[in-house]
């Protein structure tokens, strides 16, 4: 069983860190998302300040724990960097829609909605990391 278990996850392994990664990374947006509304602050700011706080910690985590293939060099780390965050940001925009809907307009739940937005954008990420961001190709070699 245990045998087993190994096999399964070294087949898999990307994607199930990816999910563990993206699990940290959806307490921490949650919380912080979470502690802001709870200080005051509006919907939409708690989100971005939020999706700030988390998109830097994912980045760092995404790197060196989910995706092995990676820029090695200044500039191509630097592009890196730039498709991470330009991904992320089309998914915050969805992310802040759904929010803003779910509770400013319907006034639903905030952590039921913030929770609902983080499981699709968690699934959209992982699409934009494995196919554009964290991809073997000549921006992973160590030439400059």
């Amino acid at each position: 069983m245990f045998k087993r278990m190994i096999l399964f996850y070294k087949k898999h392994q990307e994607m199930i860190n990816y999910l563990i990664v993206g699990g940290i990374g959806t307490v921490v947006s949650i919380l912080s998302f979470t502690i802001l509304l709870n200080l005051g602050i509006n919907t939409i700011a708690s989100n971005v300040i939020s999706w700030i706080i988390t998109v830097a910690l994912m980045y760092v985590l995404n790197r060196y724990f989910v995706f092995k293939k990676h820029a090695k060099k200044f500039w191509p780390v630097i592009r890196e960097i730039v498709s991470f965050v330009s991904a992320r940001i089309i998914t915050l925009l969805i992310e802040t829609l759904i929010v803003w809907v779910g509770i400013d307009v319907m006034h639903l739940n905030a952590v039921v909605i913030k929770t609902f937005a983080q499981i699709l954008v968690i699934v959209l990420n992982y699409a934009a990391s494995t196919l554009f961001i964290f991809r073997n190709s000549d921006d992973t070699s160590d030439k400059a």
